[in-house]
C-alpha cells in the first residue's frame, strides 16, 4: 500500500532534531560517494508577458486581483501588495531528485507555483503566490522504493522546506562553529529565519540572538515570537553591521536577490552561514579561512549549470540569478559538506578562524533522508491513509 500524509501528520512524524540527524546522514553518504542527485530543474512559463495567451492572462490577473493580502501567513501584507502589482508573473515547476541505499528511498520533490520578483526596500525579492484553491500552494514529495521502484508515499512539502534548510545550516554550525559559540546574529526575520534560529539553538547553547531585517515591525514581531520558541534573549538591531558585532555565529536567511551584508563586518572567530549565494557578499568567500558548500557544481560551463534553469531563458528566474552570481566565484577553492563530515577535509583549526557554510542549493538526498524517517515514523504511529499501490503499477515498462 502507498501511504498518503497531510501537513499535520508530516509535522507530527518528525521534529527538527530529526531533520538535523537526517541531513547529517545524507551528506555523510554523499561524501562517501554512496548517494546520488539529479540536477535541479526549474521550468518557467510567463503568464503576463512575452506574448502569453489572452485567456491565461485574464485568469492570472483575476487571481492577482482577488488574492487577499494576508493569504500567505509567512509573507507580510506589504510583500503581497508589491507582488500583486507585478507585471512579470511566472508559473514555475521545480523538480529535485535524489536518494541513497542506506535510506532505501529515491525521492522526487515537485513544486508547482506562481512566482514574482517585486522590489522591496531597494532589493529584488522572490515572492511566491498561493493562487491554488483556498489561496494555498501546491507542493509534494513522492517516495519510491529503491529496489522495487514502487511508490511508497506521497507527502506535502509545506513543513519540509524550512526544516530541511534550517537543519542543513545546523549541521554546518555543529561542525564548523566554535564549541563555545553563544551569540547568534541573524539577518532576516521571515519564515526561513525562524527555522534557522531554532535549529541553531539545538546544536549550540545560545544565550543571545541579534536580528536585523529592513522592516522594524517585522523585527519586533520576530523577537516576541522566537524568544518564546527558544527561550533565549533576542534583540532587534537596526543594521547588518550590528548583527556581526560580537557575534560568534552569523546567519542570513532572506529572499533577497542581492547581498544583504558587507563582508568587511565579519569578525575573527565567526562562523558565517547563508541559504543561497545571491544574498551573500561575494567577498565573504575570500574573507573566510574555510568555505564549505552543500555541493560544488556551479560556475563555468558544467552540465549542471546548463541544465539548472529549464524553459524560457529570457525570464528573471531564481536559477538564473543564482547562476549569474555563481559564475563569478572560484568553486575550486571551496569544499563540500560531505567532505567535511567524512573527514576528507579538516574543519576549524583555530578559534580565530572565519568559517563559512554556504547552504547553496537543495538536493534530492535531503528529501530522501527526511522522507525515509517521516515514512517510518508515520507507519509506527499509525498516521496517514493508505491507497492501493496497484493504482500506480502496470505491465508495460515506461
Amino acid at each position: 500500500m502507498t501511504l498518503v500524509l497531510n501537513t499535520e501528520e508530516v509535522v507530527q512524524a518528525l521534529d527538527l532534531s530529526g531533520y538535523i540527524e537526517a541531513m547529517e546522514e545524507a551528506f555523510t553518504e554523499l561524501g562517501k560517494g554512496a548517494a546520488i542527485n539529479s540536477p535541479r530543474t526549474e521550468t518557467w512559463i510567463p503568464l503576463l508577458q512575452h506574448g502569453t495567451s489572452e485567456k491565461i492572462e485574464r485568469e492570472a490577473k483575476r487571481l492577482l486581483e482577488e488574492l487577499p493580502e494576508d493569504a500567505d501567513p509567512h509573507q507580510s501584507p506589504e510583500w503581497m501588495r508589491a507582488a500583486k502589482r507585478t507585471e512579470a508573473l511566472n508559473y514555475r515547476l521545480k523538480t529535485i531528485v535524489g536518494g541513497y541505499p542506506k535510506c532505501g528511498i529515491m525521492a522526487l520533490k515537485i513544486d508547482s507555483t506562481s512566482d514574482t520578483r517585486p522590489v522591496m526596500n531597494g532589493a529584488k525579492r522572490s515572492v511566491k503566490l498561493p493562487l491554488g484553491s483556498g489561496w494555498r500552494f501546491t507542493g509534494m514529495m513522492l517516495l519510491f522504493d529503491i529496489v522495487s521502484g514502487e511508490l511508497l508515499a506521497i507527502l506535502p512539502l509545506g513543513p519540509l522546506q524550512r526544516n530541511r534548510v534550517a537543519a542543513t545550516s545546523a549541521v554546518g554550525i555543529k561542525h564548523l562553529a566554535r564549541q563555545d559559540a553563544q551569540t547568534l546574529g541573524l539577518i532576516g526575520s521571515g519564515f526561513q529565519a525562524e527555522g534557522q534560529v531554532q535549529a541553531a539553538a539545538l546544536v549550540r547553547p545560545l544565550k543571545r540572538v541579534k536580528v536585523f531585517s529592513p522592516n522594524p515591525d517585522h523585527r519586533k514581531e520576530f523577537v516576541g515570537k522566537m524568544e518564546k520558541a527558544i527561550g533565549v534573549e533576542i534583540t532587534a538591531v537596526d543594521s547588518p553591521e550590528k548583527v556581526f558585532h560580537g557575534a560568534d555565529i552569523v546567519l542570513s536567511a532572506t529572499t533577497s536577490m542581492r547581498p544583504v551584508f558587507n563582508a568587511k563586518g565579519i569578525e575573527e572567530g565567526t562562523h558565517l552561514g547563508s541559504i543561497n549565494v545571491v544574498e551573500t557578499d561575494p567577498a565573504s568567500f575570500e574573507r573566510s579561512d574555510l568555505v564549505v558548500v552543500n555541493v560544488r557544481p556551479f560556475g563555468g560551463e558544467g552540465e549542471l549549470v546548463r541544465d539548472f534553469v529549464m524553459g524560457n531563458k529570457k525570464l528573471d528566474t531564481g536559477g538564473a540569478n543564482i547562476n549569474r552570481q555563481a559564475a563569478k566565484l572560484d568553486w575550486s577553492a571551496m569544499h563540500e559538506l560531505g567532505e567535511l563530515l567524512t573527514g576528507k577535509i579538516r574543519g576549524r583549526k583555530k578559534p580565530e578562524e572565519i568559517t563559512f557554510h554556504c547552504n547553496n542549493i537543495g538536493l534530492g538526498i535531503q528529501h530522501a533522508a527526511t522522507g525515509a524517517r517521516i515514512l517510518a515514523n508515520a507507519r509506527r504511529l499509525g498516521l496517514g491513509k493508505e491507497i492501493p499501490t496497484d493504482w500506480f503499477l502496470q505491465k508495460e515498462h515506461t
